[in-house]
């Protein structure tokens, strides 16, 4: 694969046309991840070969050779597993040695580049710790930091190394870089801009993977705690924030314990509704009412769906009072509400049930839900369409 085919990848990558990488096969990650290491002896075997037909008199010819032996060897290795792997994607999903292969050698062949040329404590850690980054998103994150805690060691060697009188320094290099009037070789000028090439497209390739992984999880996030139909929270979600709220009530000791109200809301025969106009029809019901809940809640409040039709408020700072007068108001506008679906106006009601916590007989939030939901199910038993609160007096 060349560089205009990656190039090719990356926009459409960035285009949408194929699906995120971190959503594909391992396999074919590693696929991608040997095309993006391709990079690394390509361009330095080119130098290396440019440099020594061109200006033979900079390099030490008896490394020269076994430089480009490395470089040829990695680029064909690589080549012959991506073939491999093009084989095996057919009937396998992972190949973790393939995987182990190409982490493994972009470190050994970046390691020995930069310590030969003196250039580990620039160009060659930049070009390491950005492959730590792309990889961490197409590979095992356990392999890359098993890597970093093996690379970090020898850089620091390399490095104690440096102050060394007697410990050769870039040893690939017969003559200075710098020239007497002090600029530098306008071939070595040609390799960092090279260089810097490489890691202007490693950079930005960093930017769209980590691109792509916010969104992924700000996705996972938002499926973990929005319900998908209505957008409004789940009930894992309501009773998480139901919990703190009453935990921090409770650590209130030196103050009047905040009141917490909890309505609890039931779109009556809504089954009826689903068998009559179909389950698109119940959705868009189910929609409406959540439109209505939300643009009538306060800015603390927080509205759920806690299963089916049926949905919850919780108001913090709110007593019971105040919570019926809220739960009588909705319950109107939803009466009020004609839904259109297919041309047919469905009426819809809701039964409503309000509990206050701390009250008597609740000390959590699975007795506050507990008693609204008692109070919403008397709701339904005696007529529906109706405010139900709970027979239970405030604690003092």
């Amino acid at each position: 694969m060349n560089l205009g085919s990656i190039a090719g990848i990356v926009h459409r990558l960035r285009s949408g046309s194929i699906p995120n990488p971190m959503d594909w096969r391992a396999i074919d990650r590693y696929i991608l991840l040997s095309a993006l290491v391709f990079l690394a002896p390509a361009c330095f075997g080119i130098s290396l070969w440019v440099t020594n037909v061109l200006a033979p008199e900079y390099l030490n010819q008896s490394l020269v050779p076994y430089m480009l032996w490395m470089y040829g060897i990695h680029i064909l290795v690589l080549i012959g597993f991506i073939v491999e792997a093009f084989h095996r994607r057919h009937y396998a999903d992972d190949w973790p040695f393939f995987e182990s292969f190409i982490i493994g050698s972009y470190i050994v062949v970046i390691l020995i580049s930069g310590y030969l040329t003196g250039s580990h404590f620039t160009e060659g850690l930049l070009l390491i710790f950005l492959g730590v980054n792309i990889t961490c998103t197409l590979a095992n994150v356990n392999k890359i930091r098993f890597c970093y805690w093996l690379v970090m060691p020898t850089l620091l060697v390399m490095g104690i190394a440096d102050f060394i009188p007697s410990v050769p320094y870039a040893i690939l290099l017969e003559k200075p870089l710098i020239l007497p009037d002090g600029h530098p070789v306008l071939g070595w000028l040609i390799v960092r801009a090279l260089i810097v090439f490489i890691l202007a497209f490693l950079i930005y390739l960093c930017i769209l993977a980590m691109k792509r992984w916010t969104e992924r999880e700000s996705l996972y996030q938002e499926m973990s705690t929005i319900d998908g139909l209505t957008r409004l929270s789940n009930r894992n979600f309501f009773i998480n924030r139901g919990e703190e709220e009453i935990e921090r009530a409770q650590k209130q000791h030196a103050h009047p314990m905040s009141p917490l109200a909890c309505i609890m809301i039931d779109l009556d025969h809504f089954k009826r509704i689903n068998d009559k106009w179909g389950h698109h029809a119940g959705d868009e019901v189910l929609v409406t009412a959540s439109k209505i809940m939300m643009d009538n809640a306060r800015r603390n409040d927080e509205v759920g769906r806690y299963g089916g039709e049926e949905f919850a408020i919780l108001l913090p700072n709110t007593n019971i009072k105040t919570a019926e007068r809220i739960a009588e108001r909705l319950r109107v506008k939803i009466s009020e509400t004609q839904v259109m679906v297919d041309g047919e106006i469905i009426k819809v009601t809701a039964s409503f049930g309000v509990a206050c916590y701390p009250s008597d007989g609740v000390s959590g939030m699975g007795d506050l839900l507990k008693t609204a939901d008692k109070a919403l199910y008397e709701a339904k038993e005696t007529g529906r369409n109706k405010v139900v609160v709970a027979c239970c007096s405030d604690k003092k």
